[in-house]
């Protein structure tokens, strides 16, 4: 009995080095994984695009570890589908030091930024500005400069097909303010005038508001533009990604490639590739890196100093079908590298 009482003994204090050691290496493995961070940012955005927001947070997240500051993206990987008003309320209940946020312009949209606001809560807005809101900043392309730039593509287009008057077919999302499109449409014109001056005749200019409420939407209501061979524009111009995307695959599926000149936004491989090729006359490239950056120079001068610019605009240029090949080219340089 004495020598089984022994060996038990020896098993607990066995047991309870053992434990206790392993303990330890568990303690500093959980002790190495955490970060302390400053401040607690969220960034919200819709579902649409996610190829451009994914290039847009990664530069978030890497400029606010170098500010230290953590980017969360709210709403990512979660088995329901919220929408951007719901993600701000989370956003808000949650304490977070600022929200970086791209969603429609309505009414609770305003009443939920305004409620982070008053909570001292900095807001930026991307893309879209929520202009009757309490926003401290806005950062995007300016619609006036926008418009000027496709402007300028579509005269090149005119001058080269010999088209007097073409017809013109802007595409854009049904959440987008009239102020917006009205800009680029105005600056437009302002090119032509500036262009072919004392002529009277401004291109035919149709604007075609998607609605992106629902799975497909946009690529049926391109198609239909497309089906309508009797109505179909001569120019076609895209204001994001997706339909972008959209409209040169419809241009593909019903033999109208050369037949539609689109002028496209944002450069995927997929769309670099199409310019290439020429389904896309040309697209527009937007800095997401220089994106990323202004939104954290933005919430680091506000809890800094206590203001900030109201509005950053980001750079764009215009990618044909020389510069599509040269990205392109550094894409694969960069892949075998890899």
């Amino acid at each position: 009995m004495l020598a089984g009482f022994i060996v038990m003994l020896l098993a607990a204090l066995f047991c309870a080095v053992y434990f206790s050691v392993k303990m330890k290496q568990v303690n500093e493995a959980d002790t190495g994984t955490y970060e302390i961070y400053e401040r607690h940012y969220a960034f919200i955005t819709d579902n649409a695009e996610q190829d451009f927001w994914n290039e847009v947070y990664a530069a978030v997240k890497k400029e606010g570890e170098n500010s230290n500051a953590y980017v969360e993206r709210l709403g990512e990987n979660l088995n329901v589908n919220y929408q951007t008003e719901d993600l701000l309320r989370i956003a808000i209940n949650s304490s977070v030091d600022g929200i970086i946020f791209c969603g429609e312009d309505n009414e609770e949209t305003v009443e939920r930024i305004n409620e982070a606001v008053g909570k001292g809560i900095a807001v930026v807005s991307l893309r879209q500005d929520i202009e009757n809101s309490q926003r401290q900043c806005f950062v995007g392309v300016n619609s006036y400069d926008l418009g000027l730039e496709y402007g300028k593509q579509i005269l090149e287009i005119a001058d080269s097909e010999q088209m007097h008057n073409p017809k013109i077919c802007i595409l854009e999302d049904s959440s987008m303010p009239d102020s917006k499109q009205n800009l680029i449409t105005f600056a437009i014109q302002d090119s032509f005038s500036e262009a072919r001056p004392g002529e009277e005749n401004l291109p035919d200019i149709e604007i075609k508001k998607i609605d992106t409420s629902e799975a497909f939407s946009a690529e049926e209501a391109i198609r239909d533009i497309f089906i309508d061979s009797e109505n179909l524009p001569d120019i076609m111009v895209c204001l994001n990604s997706v339909y972008t995307e959209c409209t040169y695959q419809a241009a593909v599926d019903y033999n109208r490639v050369g037949e539609v000149k689109i002028l496209g936004y944002y450069t995927t491989d997929a769309i670099l590739d199409a310019v290439e090729k020429q389904i896309i006359y040309s697209t527009v490239q937007v800095d997401t890196e220089e994106i990323g950056n202004q939104c954290m120079k933005a919430l680091t001068e506000y809890y800094e100093s206590g203001y900030t610019s109201s509005y950053i605009p980001i750079s764009t240029r215009m990618i044909g079908r020389e510069e599509a090949e040269e990205l392109l080219r550094e894409a694969e340089v960069k892949d075998s590298g890899n």
